[in-house]
């Protein structure tokens, strides 16, 4: 266990994406050191080089292989020799099942065992199985871990079955691990947006929803807030973007698991586009 404050090192998943893109950016400016992992290193091209002297390294990385997992742990190790938060971002959502899900949802005759398991792999066993494997490079004596999951509103939404059911997973799984790490220094939390998010997965032509859809960047600065050492009491809890406010940021908070009708309000009158 350290004996010093060293400088944050977080790993990020999804990097490439819109969201995780931010993240990368967001945690260079706040003095973070980021490992971003990608599916491709060609994708790594569009992420922040460095900033205030941090730097981004990026791992390509296949997360549902063992040989993924080490990749990423065998970078952090070489390169930082220890690690202190790690941001699951990483997912797939409806449209990877078909791009105009929202105009014909996925019956449940139309989902196999193959969608539900690449589902489960992607959106809940990875972000899980990459927790558990970094583990030990939690040294400092402290450390984070947030996994980006969805709302209640979409957990329960018809045509979702393999999306609600792989982050109701990721939660689950959460909750569980918070609660193995009590007293180790390691918190565990859930980030929900608080609506669906301006990226690729959320992609449609409707000008009304594109208006209503988050910003990627909305998502920052809780999470920079989250993986703070400063930040105290965030284990087991799920936070909601859309809610957080530097002023009174335990206003986002509520136990994983509780509902969050009234985080999803904003959604309540009209069909929840996924996210």
């Amino acid at each position: 266990m350290s004996t010093f404050q060293r400088t944050p090192v977080t790993v990020v998943t999804g990097a490439a994406g819109g969201i995780g893109r931010c993240l990368c950016a967001g945690l260079l400016e706040a003095g973070h050191e980021v490992v971003a992992v990608v599916r491709s290193i060609a994708s790594a091209t569009a992420l922040p080089v460095a900033a205030l002297g941090r730097r981004c390294v990026a791992v390509e990385a296949d997360l549902a292989t063992v040989g993924g997992l080490d990749a990423v742990r065998g970078v952090v190790a070489s390169e930082f020799g220890y690690l202190t938060g790690l941001v699951n971002n990483a997912g797939i959502g409806m449209g990877s099942i078909r791009a105009d899900y929202y105009k014909r949802p996925v019956r449940p005759q139309e989902i196999d065992a193959a969608i539900l398991e690449r589902f489960l792999m992607v959106n809940a066993q990875v972000p899980m199985a990459l927790a558990l494997h970094l583990l030990l490079l939690f040294t400092e004596g402290w450390g984070r871990i947030v996994n980006v999951g969805t709302s209640l509103t979409a957990m329960l939404r018809p045509g979702f079955i393999p999306y609600a059911m792989s982050k109701a997973a990721l939660e689950s799984g959460s909750a569980v691990l918070a609660r193995d790490l009590e007293g180790s220094g390691v918190e565990v939390c859930v980030l929900n947006p608080g609506g669906s998010v301006a990226t690729p997965m959320a992609k449609r032509d409707e000008e009304e929803y594109r208006a209503r859809l988050i910003a990627p960047e909305v998502m920052v600065s809780p999470v920079c807030w989250a993986l703070a050492r400063t930040t105290e009491g965030i284990n087991g809890k799920r936070i909601t973007a859309t809610r957080w406010s530097a002023a009174y940021p335990e206003a986002s908070l509520a136990p994983i698991g509780w509902p969050q009708l009234a985080n999803d309000s904003a959604w309540a009158t009209g069909p929840y586009p996924g996210n």
